[in-house]
């Protein structure tokens, strides 16, 4: 099973717009995955904790708070612009 991190600033309003987008993305992909959904702040302690393999923020996250993990920009779930590359996206790394 994939790991995917989706986090978002100080509430879970976008994060969780995300997840519900990303559910159906994955299921309609054939992708079985559990989502981790954290802050921004706790990001550090959950990649060590849970090794997600992508991490899709709804803002700006730095790299060097992700240990290498991929990150996929997902501000479009929120907008509605992109969505449909940027799932194309994440299917292409979790089906590496």
């Amino acid at each position: 099973m994939k790991k995917i991190m989706v986090c978002c600033g100080s509430s879970m309003i976008t994060s969780t717009i995300a997840i519900n987008k990303l559910k159906n993305a994955m299921d309609d992909a054939g992708i079985k995955v559990q989502f981790i959904q954290c802050k921004f702040a706790e990001v550090p302690g959950k990649v060590k904790i849970e090794h997600p393999d992508v991490i899709v923020p709804t803002g700006a996250l730095k790299d060097s708070l992700t240990e290498s993990v991929p990150i996929v920009r997902g501000t479009c779930f929120v907008t509605g612009v992109g969505e449909q590359e940027t799932i194309k996206e994440i299917v292409g790394i979790l089906k590496d």
